[in-house]
């Protein structure tokens, strides 16, 4: 129960600190924006979380081929750090270029605008969104060999509704971010890897909570993604269309 519920927590703060933030209008302290103000928060509440879920993990071992209690692999601690630096990393050129980016209005030919730009809108989301995917890859090598023998009602309400925080977020961001080409395949092969280790445990009798968690997330934004490329070809910004 206590991983499940970590999961929905994990999927909730992901999609509230990636989402909310560009709803918030009007100024906060300065050229700082009250979107800007919350954004600020975003690692702060987002990577403690997805720390603690880890931890969990690695409090509750699995068992081996042999069934001997064993816990993350050195792989699984390695990914999931990496994931965690891109993650910040990406927010942080994200955050700062994209306040500077709404001062440089009517300056869209200048070398300062091209120079924000390039950091606002592609290197900083596919740093970030590459975050996201490492540390999705990283809690998936974590959880592996960590199997329930079932999964109660509340169980599967905070993992499908975990999921369902998490796969919308991630489409959005891949969406707006405009970052679907990495993305959209990468959704795409986390739900073939997912299905895969979900139907590992089944054959076992056993549920992989973390898998299916990823497994149901990842399927919704590749539903999303199909979705909106289909109604709206070259994947348009929800920005471009007057929504945020």
């Amino acid at each position: 129960m206590d991983i499940c519920r970590w999961l929905f927590i994990y999927g909730f703060v992901y999609a509230f600190f990636q989402v909310l933030p560009a709803f918030l209008e009007g100024g906060f302290a300065g050229p700082v924006s009250r979107g800007d103000a919350l954004d600020f928060l975003t690692p702060l509440a987002v990577i403690p979380v997805a720390v603690v879920l880890f931890l969990k993990m690695k409090k509750e071992p699995g068992r081996d081929a042999r069934g001997e209690s064993t816990g993350p692999s050195r792989m699984a601690v390695v990914v999931f750090i990496l994931g965690l630096i891109g993650y910040i990393e990406g927010h942080g050129i994200h955050l700062s270029a994209n306040a500077i980016d709404r001062l440089l209005h009517g300056q869209e030919g200048s070398a300062l605008y091209q120079a924000v730009y390039l950091f606002d809108e592609v290197i900083s989301h596919f740093i970030w969104d590459g975050g996201v995917l490492i540390i999705a890859a990283g809690l998936i090598l974590a959880g592996m060999k960590i199997r329930f023998s079932g999964l109660s009602p509340a169980q599967w309400v905070y993992l499908v509704g975990g999921a369902g925080f998490f796969g919308f977020s991630y489409a959005v961001n891949g969406i707006e971010g405009q970052t679907v080409v990495l993305t959209l395949p990468a959704a795409v092969l986390m739900v073939f890897v997912c299905f895969w280790l979900h139907r590992k445990s089944r054959r076992g009798g056993e549920y992989n909570a973390v898998a299916l968690f990823f497994l149901l997330g990842f399927l919704l934004s590749v539903l999303l993604f199909t979705y909106w490329g289909i109604a709206h070809p070259g994947f348009t910004e929800f920005s471009e269309l007057g929504w945020i």
